[in-house]
């Protein structure tokens, strides 16, 4: 079985052993695993309140006009079903 390697040695890429290393990492030391999550968990960026709201709001504001969308969607096709079924008997 052939090696895949990046192309740019300095990238550092997953390897197919690195599952089995973490969790053996985990187990020796948890402190240092927590410590380390705490850390890359400051170093998110944070949505504000506005920007939760404002997401919040278009995501209920665009399932309403969906659902408008479908119902009369809905309802178009019903009537020319209804159409169809009255003409062919």
């Amino acid at each position: 079985m052939v090696e895949r390697r990046s192309p740019k040695p300095e990238a550092e890429g997953s390897s197919p052993s690195a599952p089995a290393n973490l969790s053996l990492e985990i187990m020796r030391n948890p402190i240092k695993f927590i410590q380390e999550v705490k850390q890359e968990a400051f170093k998110v960026t944070w949505p504000t309140w506005k920007e939760t709201l404002q997401g919040a709001l278009m995501v209920f504001v665009m399932a309403v006009v969906m659902s408008l969308f479908f119902l009369l969607l809905d309802q178009v096709l019903k009537f020319f079903l209804e159409l169809l079924l009255k003409v062919s008997i």
